[in-house]
């Protein structure tokens, strides 16, 4: 259940050159059950810092609802009973793939863009779809970069939640399901509920992995 859902924390940091040595650092989560936390510990305080916190500032988001979006969208599997939002995921009518490295990530994209249109295939963290979004950025593979894909999948959880401003639920899920109010609003009530677990029960770790 989403409520049991703690976290041990992962924290990427992405080489893009030596201006960026000071951006706050990608951090991905590896969900998990855990023992109780202290209030210390609570309050989604993982994200203060972070590339989450200031990219979702930027477009008047709660870092919580970012990083619940990423979740819902790619995660996988990081041992038993554990997942984390994965930068390098693909979506095609295929099923999703999870590679190891942007360069891999990106090879299997280009195969598929050979095999199938580009409205059937879903890239990166937040999952950006190519056919309505692809034109945002130089070329598809850029989708793989971690802050490419959360900027723009924050630019445009922000146009969702705008959408709908009486009812966030609805503005959430509209990230996912523009037309289908149903389905939105399941998918925004599973992102609030992530997005909740989060912040009320997250024990930072010292795990830190270093990305390429």
């Amino acid at each position: 259940m989403l409520e049991r859902l703690l976290v041990a924390i992962m924290l990427w940091s992405l080489g893009l050159g030596g201006a960026v040595q000071a951006a706050p650092p990608i951090r991905l989560i590896s969900a998990s059950s855990a023992s109780a936390v202290s209030k210390a510990e609570a309050g989604g305080a993982f994200l203060r810092g972070t590339l989450w916190e200031t990219v979702a500032a930027r477009h008047g988001l709660d870092p919580h609802w970012l990083y619940g979006v990423a979740l819902q969208e790619s995660r996988r599997r990081a041992g038993p009973g554990r997942a984390q939002p994965w930068p390098y995921t693909l979506r095609s009518p295929e099923g999703p793939q999870f590679h190891r490295s942007r360069a891999e990530a990106a090879h299997a994209l280009r195969q598929l863009l050979a095999r199938h249109p580009p409205r059937a295939i879903d890239v990166g963290l937040l999952q950006i779809n190519l056919h309505w979004h692809g034109q945002r950025v130089r070329a598809p593979e850029d989708l793989l970069d971690a802050r490419t894909n959360l900027e723009l999948g924050a630019r445009l959880l922000a146009e969702a939640v705008g959408s709908a401003p009486d009812d966030l639920v609805l503005g959430l899920g509209r990230y996912h399901h523009w037309r289908d109010s149903s389905r939105a609003r399941a998918y925004g009530r599973r992102v609030l509920a992530m997005a909740a677990a989060l912040e009320a029960g997250v024990r930072p770790q010292a795990d830190h992995i270093n990305g390429r």
